[in-house]
C-alpha cells in the first residue's frame, strides 16, 4: 500500500510539472492535460487490474471455498471454547452436588472436604473417570469405604477418599 501511494503521488507531481512546462499552444495544451490525467487515472486504477487477474487465475469457486474455510475455522475455534466452558461448568456443578450430598448424607461440611474430579472424553462424550475426596477436620473420622462405595455406585467411576 505504501508503494502504491508513493507511485500515485509521484505520477501526480510529474503530470503537474509536465503541464506547467508544456508549451502553451492553444490546441495542444488541452490535449496534453487530458493525456496527463489519463496517465494518472491509469495509475490510480491499476490495483483493480490485479484483483481481476486474481479472479481469473483462481476462479470464483476458490474464493468461495477460502471464505467458507475461514468461517469454518472460526466456528471450530468458538465451538472448542464453548465446549471447554461447558465442560468446566459441568465439572464445577458436579463438585457442588457431591459436596451437597456429603453434607446431607454424611454430615461433612464444605470446609472439611475437597472434591477433585478427573474427566476424559469417551466416544465424544465427557465422562468422569476418577474422583477424589479429601477429608479434613472432624470429618477424618467418617468411614471412607462407605463414602467411596456410595459415589462409585452413584457416578460409575472410581472414587478415592483421602485423609488430610
Amino acid at each position: 500500500m505504501k508503494n502504491y501511494l508513493i507511485t500515485v503521488i509521484t505520477v501526480a507531481i510529474c503530470v503537474g510539472i509536465y503541464n506547467i512546462i508544456s508549451p502553451g499552444l492553444h490546441g495542444i495544451e488541452k490535449y496534453s492535460k487530458m493525456i496527463g490525467m489519463l496517465v494518472l487515472l491509469c495509475v490510480i486504477v491499476s490495483p483493480i487490474r490485479e484483483v481481476i487477474n486474481t479472479f481469473d487465475e483462481n476462479g470464483f469457486d476458490n474464493i468461495k471455498e477460502s471464505i467458507l474455510d475461514s468461517n469454518n475455522e472460526s466456528e471450530n475455534e468458538y465451538s472448542e471454547i464453548f465446549t471447554e466452558y461447558l465442560n468446566s461448568y459441568s465439572v464445577e456443578k458436579v463438585k457442588k452436588e457431591v459436596c451437597d450430598i456429603l453434607l446431607k448424607k454424611y454430615e461433612i461440611p464444605d470446609e472439611e472436604c475437597e472434591v477433585k474430579i478427573y474427566t476424559q472424553y469417551q466416544e465424544g462424550n465427557l465422562i468422569i473417570s476418577n474422583m477424589q475426596i479429601v477429608l479434613s477436620g472432624k470429618s477424618i473420622f467418617k468411614n471412607p469405604y462407605v463414602i467411596e462405595e456410595y459415589f462409585e455406585t452413584l457416578l460409575s467411576c472410581s472414587c478415592e477418599v483421602l485423609i488430610k
